[in-house]
């Protein structure tokens, strides 16, 4: 059923409100997937603060040209599913993997990532980063190992400078 020209333009509307209220999105393959998949896909991206949703192709490129969004509009074509994220763009890309493995459903198309462009390569890369949060504590172990050596070396050579003079007190107090 065709959409009327005042759906058409709140469908943009809402678009182009989602682009500006998300921090990137990956375009999605959704011409195979079933209902149950999709619905436990959605469950799983709202725990990961992402969303997602089937778009009107030619609608959805209008709201990007409109958002100039820094995508090759020719990229998608077909059934089209977008998946928005708010933060961390690991974990939306984590779960599109899995069930691609599974169910080699749900291919991604392309997207974006602070006003940057990813191919559909790269959109699989980032599935294989660690999270923000194994990264952040990677970097603070990372920070901490200098210090931890170093606090080591000084309780080192103090525990043998001790050891050192209990020897010596020892020997003292025997020859006395």
């Amino acid at each position: 059923m065709s959409k009327t020209r005042t759906q058409k333009e709140e469908l943009l509307k809402i678009y182009k409100e989602m682009i500006k209220n998300s921090s990137g999105y990956i375009l999605v393959s959704s011409d195979k997937i079933d209902t149950a998949t999709i619905t436990a896909l959605k469950k799983d991206l709202r725990n990961v603060n992402s969303s997602y949703t089937v778009v009107k192709n030619n609608i959805f490129k209008i709201a990007l040209q409109e958002s100039n969004q820094p995508l090759q509009l020719q990229e998608f074509d077909g059934a089209t599913g977008v998946i928005f994220f708010q933060e961390d763009p690991t974990q939306p890309a984590k779960l599109i993997k899995k069930i691609q493995k599974e169910m080699e459903l749900l291919n991604p198309k392309c997207g974006v990532y602070q006003e940057e462009f990813l191919t559909d390569e790269r959109v699989m890369q980032l599935a294989d980063i660690p999270s923000r949060e194994v990264l952040l504590s990677n970097l603070v172990a990372t920070m901490n190992a200098p210090l931890t050596g170093f606090m080591n070396a000084i309780t080192g050579n103090i525990r043998s400078f001790t050891i050192l003079l209990n020897g010596i007190s020892e020997k003292k107090a025997n020859i006395n």
